[in-house]
């Protein structure tokens, strides 16, 4: 009977050994995480702050076809907008086309999405990232804010932004 029962056991196990070629999975790493500060380093998320942002009056904007188009959520999922994380942080779901190519390798090809962030209704900012993308894969590697490099992945980490 114990013999039976390792047989069994054996039989089970290399059934459920992994595929890694057929796999299915996708690792979608879209967002991005800003921390928005005044010239005197105060967070201007969070609302004991002067002059600091209404994260339910905020919108995000993607670039499609040279038209802003306004971010939702659809159907309860959040693939693209905003949310206040609970240090004070806005995470930015960022776009994840893949149809405007501007580099091709042999493992991944680089898009250029361009994002607009409303933060109230007379200052919006510019959000242009650079992702990797393959048929596994959709990463951001680099991040520009109102045309300068804010950020790329080999560095990680948050987002800092001063607000003048």
């Amino acid at each position: 009977m114990r013999a039976l029962l390792i047989i069994l056991t054996l039989i089970t196990l290399i059934g459920c050994e992994e595929d890694n070629e057929n796999m299915n999975g996708f690792n979608l790493e879209n967002q991005i995480l800003l921390n928005l500060k005044n010239s005197d380093g105060l967070n201007l998320l969070d609302t004991s702050t002067e002059n600091s942002y209404n994260n339910e009056s905020m919108k995000l904007f993607y670039l499609v076809n040279d038209e802003p188009i306004e971010v939702t959520i659809e159907n309860g999922f959040n693939m693209g907008s905003l949310e206040l994380t609970s240090d004070k942080l806005l995470k930015i779901f960022t776009n994840p086309s893949s149809s405007n190519i501007i580099e091709e390798t042999s493992e991944y090809n680089v898009v250029e999405n361009i994002a607009y962030l409303q933060l109230s209704p007379t200052d919006t900012d510019t959000i242009k990232t650079h992702s990797k993308t393959s048929p596994n894969y959709f990463l951001v590697s680099k991040v520009w804010y109102n045309g300068a490099l804010v950020w790329e992945r080999e560095n990680g980490g948050t987002i800092k932004i001063t607000k003048e």
